[in-house]
């Protein structure tokens, strides 16, 4: 992941056959009692150690519209993606479960993890999902989970799973620019954006509208928190490089034989005119940089900032404060403290 988010198709390559019941139509979900009431595809603390970095696309032009009626999206995208920090997270088995009751329809397994590269598309024909699960959720509903970590899958096709029930691990298989999960939801052969209930590439497909939607209320409202997040903030003794974050972490912790110290943060969706502010207090409670950005001249899905200092690094504790503002408005703090040894 550079610049940019790769604009990748999730096929459904190994799904099989979808029933369509009666004229095709979706069936109503307007009341309680008819709702499906799907769960969560992670079990992971959304915006604490998971995030949700893009949603489906529901404008059916060339625009792009999230359900939430934003733009943390992309053209054409059909599923949720719920990422880890970097490569390195995904030794933490971080658990992808099943939405809801089902039966193991296909997987497919043995794809090594890594962040996509342009080189990589030939190779990866036909296996853009990478190591995957399709379930069948009864009643005309199929979900896809995409991108999951080789040799991580705890099912095998045939099997009977409840909800929540573990499935595999988040990885970063297949065409994948970040380590995440990508869930798409199928209902009676229509691709479907879960949290408003509605097929994906509707005219009438009003974001915002949540009134039928699939998710049980505590996963709907784990989901409609704002996506924007700083992933994470740090010292060290040179500028990171953002295309490096996504694949070993952040740098190492500045020592006391450098000669200048770096405060940095990672953020995700972050909106067009956001301002960041780095703040390092020292040994002594000194205040060595507070530092304010100039606001952001358009969005960015994937953003690093950070700001120097040349000057012999001392012992003692740091402490950092990231700070992301759109005018008056604080949209999200990450503190940390730090201690430099000889």
């Amino acid at each position: 992941m550079c610049r940019r988010l790769a604009r990748c198709l999730h096929h459904f390559a190994f799904l099989i056959g979808v029933v369509v019941i009666g004229n095709g139509s979706l069936p109503s979900l307007t009341k309680a009692e008819e709702r499906i009431g799907l769960g969560l595809p992670v079990d992971c603390k959304l915006g604490l150690d998971c995030f949700i970095q893009q949603m489906p696309d529901v404008d059916p032009g060339h625009a792009t519209l999230d359900p939430l009626c934003g733009q943390a999206t992309y053209q054409g995208h059909s599923g949720w993606d719920i990422r880890l920090r970097s490569l390195t997270d995904i030794a933490r088995d971080v658990p992808v479960v099943a939405i809801a009751d089902g039966t193991v329809a296909r997987i497919r397994d043995g794809i090594p993890d890594q962040i996509f590269e342009a080189n990589d598309r030939l190779r990866l024909t036909e296996k853009e999902c990478g190591n995957g699960v399709v379930i069948d959720h009864q009643r005309g509903l199929f979900a896809q989970y995409c991108h999951m970590k080789n040799g991580g899958m705890t099912v095998r096709p045939g099997m009977q799973v409840q909800k929540g029930e573990r499935i595999g691990s988040i990885g970063s298989s297949g065409v994948a620019e970040f380590p995440h999960v990508h869930l798409s939801v199928r209902l009676n052969g229509k691709l479907v954006e879960p949290l408003t209930g509605k097929t994906l590439g509707n005219e009438s497909h009003a974001c915002g509208d949540l009134s039928v939607g699939m998710f049980d209320t505590a996963s709907r409202q784990a989901l409609v928190q704002p996506t924007v997040a700083i992933l994470d903030v740090g010292l060290a003794d040179a500028p990171p490089e953002l295309s490096n974050l996504v694949r070993t972490g952040g740098p190492p912790l500045a020592t006391a034989r450098g000669n200048s110290t770096v405060a940095w943060l990672w953020a995700i969706n972050v909106d067009e005119g956001s301002r960041f502010r780095i703040r390092l207090v020292g040994p002594g409670e000194v205040t060595l940089i507070d530092h304010t950005t100039n606001a952001l001249p358009r969005r960015k899905a994937n953003y690093l900032a950070y700001v120097g200092r040349k000057v012999e690094v001392k012992t003692g504790t740091y402490r950092l404060s990231a700070e992301i503002a759109n005018g008056e408005k604080r949209i999200a703090l990450k503190d940390r403290s730090f201690t430099i040894s000889e």
